[in-house]
């Protein structure tokens, strides 16, 4: 008995390990070739891609083609659709390894455990990348990227200065320097992860520089999504409104000069080479309700230009992306672009200033970051409300009660920013 199942278990190993090898039993090389073919991918002589190289690597098998003079990486691109679709057949292969069968209990029902290993099935889903470095590159991966990508604060030790981890790839994590490059775009259509984006970069931000980072919070959404931050020491303001987002960004405007006319008196180019450590960010969400609102545009669109110089960072996002609401001047100041799935190619483009947002997989927290180092798809992190809460409880800033409510209100517009450099020391209930 013992004889007979263990050469089940060996030949089912084998036959397995030949299967995963081989590809399933397809022939992906040969399925590139068809595919771009079948989409005229060939120049006017005819001529089409040439394998270079096929190695298989952890995850992944990469084909190396040489591309045919005439034609761009861009064309082969642009039909990532036709290669992933056609690379993939509905079909379920056994999910088993070594470790299910070291699993057995060869005193119990063997027989029994075996079947239970077998019927554990996956659906076969790979994925593609196609890249260029001189050679056309197409990475077809086993298995689909993550899906989930918890955030946990071993995240921020990874990072330096004034980066975030906005996101993973299947090989590496993505950060993005708010130093380097100093505004970014975030658009999406709702439910994808636009708004736990902007809540990852708030609090990365405020647990990595608790005494040097502020903020003025803009949520035309009812404020609903940033009322967990209005009572921290690093949020100056929050507006719910489009009047009341006008005064402030006027104030952050004022502000901003102050500090420009500082640098100049000094002869600094930046706020690095003056050795001030504060930078303060303006967040923009629902962005889309300013585009009737010229004052409040013209306002955001000096600050993206100006403000870097003097330490301001503004993060514009939206989930309606066109050129109305997000002006061709704010586009130009924002090379940090973070696109989660948009349902028109035309919304890509408002965005990315390129197609691809719309061929996103149905995925939250998948999206297309963009920057002067390139594109890519990464996952962004999850980061639940519970987590936030616990997090940044110690930020706190607990004002004593007032008999006129609105004092409150009064002090905090006349407040000075990090920016100006003024010490100001609040009464609270800790004092």
């Amino acid at each position: 008995m013992f004889e007979i199942t263990s050469s089940i278990v060996a030949g089912s190993l084998a036959g397995y390990s030949y299967y995963q090898k081989s590809g399933g039993g397809r022939n992906d090389h040969s399925k590139i070739v068809n595919i771009a073919r079948n989409c005229g991918l060939k120049n006017k002589e005819g001529k089409e891609i040439r394998i270079h190289r096929k190695s298989k690597k952890n995850g992944y098998t990469e084909f190396v083609y040489q591309m045919p003079q005439g034609l761009s990486a861009k064309d082969f691109q642009d039909k990532l659709d036709n290669f992933q679709d056609g690379l993939n057949i509905k079909k379920t292969i056994p999910d088993i390894s070594i470790n299910d069968f070291k699993s057995i209990n060869w005193k119990g029902d063997v027989l029994q455990q075996i079947k239970e290993v077998f019927a554990k099935k996956q659906i076969v889903r790979k994925e593609v990348e196609i890249t260029f470095d001189g050679m056309l590159k197409f990475r077809v991966y086993d298995t689909p990227m993550t899906d989930l990508f918890p955030f946990v604060e071993t995240l921020l030790r990874r990072t330096k200065d004034w980066e975030v981890v906005i996101g993973t790839t299947r090989d590496k994590k993505i950060k993005h320097d708010f130093d380097e490059i100093f505004n970014m775009v975030i658009a999406g259509s709702p439910g994808y992860g636009k708004t736990v984006l902007q809540k990852l970069i708030t609090t990365s931000l405020i647990l990595k520089h608790p005494d040097h980072v502020s903020f003025t919070l803009i949520d035309l959404k009812g404020g609903l999504a940033f009322s967990r931050f209005s009572k921290l020491k690093q949020v100056e303001s929050l507006a719910t409104d489009t009047v009341s987002a006008l005064e402030k960004l006027q104030l952050v405007e004022e502000r901003m000069e102050k500090t420009l006319d500082y640098l100049r008196e000094n002869e600094f180019e930046d706020v690095k080479e003056a050795g001030m450590k504060d930078r303060h960010f303006i967040i923009i969400d629902e962005a889309a309700d300013l585009s009737n609102h010229q004052d409040a545009l013209d306002i955001i669109e000096r600050i993206c230009a100006k403000g870097r110089g003097a330490g301001y960072r503004v993060i514009y996002c939206t989930q309606y992306p066109i050129n109305k609401t997000i002006p061709s001047s704010v586009r130009q100041n924002c090379d940090g672009r973070v696109c989660f799935k948009l349902q028109t190619s035309t919304a890509s483009l408002a965005a990315l200033d390129e197609g691809g947002a719309e061929d996103l997989p149905f995925v939250r927290g998948r999206a297309i970051y963009k920057s002067p180092h390139g594109k890519m798809i990464i996952q962004t992190p999850m980061i639940t409300n519970d987590y936030i809460k616990e997090v940044t409880y110690p930020h706190i800033n607990i004002r004593p009660r007032k008999e006129n409510d609105h004092t409150d209100e009064k002090d905090a517009e006349k407040g000075t920013a990090r920016g100006s450099y003024t010490l100001v020391i609040e009464e609270t209930e800790l004092s």
